[in-house]
């Protein structure tokens, strides 16, 4: 039997098109715990808790930095939180969205407010950046394996 060419290409782009999250809202679920997780810690200088959310193999992209590695994005934290100011992240998960991208793996983006300050008590400057982030589940734990961020 042969079928018309216009059931052909439906049926084509029904069967590839990419299950979106709104399809799986326990990934949704699982990506946005796992991101407030990681910032919290950055919120709270819980340096242990950074490691255990970053990939060993993370990568990441700054639009103004450039290209930063696992070991070095410890370090920049590090001293960031030896600084007396400080440094927080708001989730503005109204503007997350979220899609698989494979077996164990999650795309997460959106956009975040950081805000900071050079002492404790000072005026927060604040601004808002985009980010487009890769999720790794490793041995059960959403890691950040891969980051653009942008928008500075």
């Amino acid at each position: 039997m042969k079928l018309p060419t216009t059931t052909v290409f439906l049926l084509a782009s029904v069967l590839s098109s990419p299950v979106l999250a709104a399809d799986q809202p326990d990934l949704r679920a699982e990506i946005l715990a796992a991101d407030a997780r990681l910032f919290g810690a950055i919120d709270q200088r819980d340096i242990a808790t950074m490691k255990q959310g970053f990939s060993p193999r993370l990568e990441s992209y700054h639009d103004r930095t450039g290209l930063t590695d696992y070991a070095d994005n410890i370090r920049i934290f590090e001293n960031k939180f030896k600084e007396p100011g400080t440094l927080r992240r708001e989730a503005m998960n109204d503007t997350a969205e979220v899609f698989p991208a494979g077996p164990g793996r999650a795309i997460h983006i959106g956009s975040h407010r950081f805000c900071s300050s050079e002492s404790p008590g000072a005026a927060e400057g604040c601004g808002v950046y985009r980010f487009s982030m890769v999720l790794e589940k490793e041995s059960g734990e959403w890691k950040l394996l891969r980051v653009l961020s942008y928008g500075h």
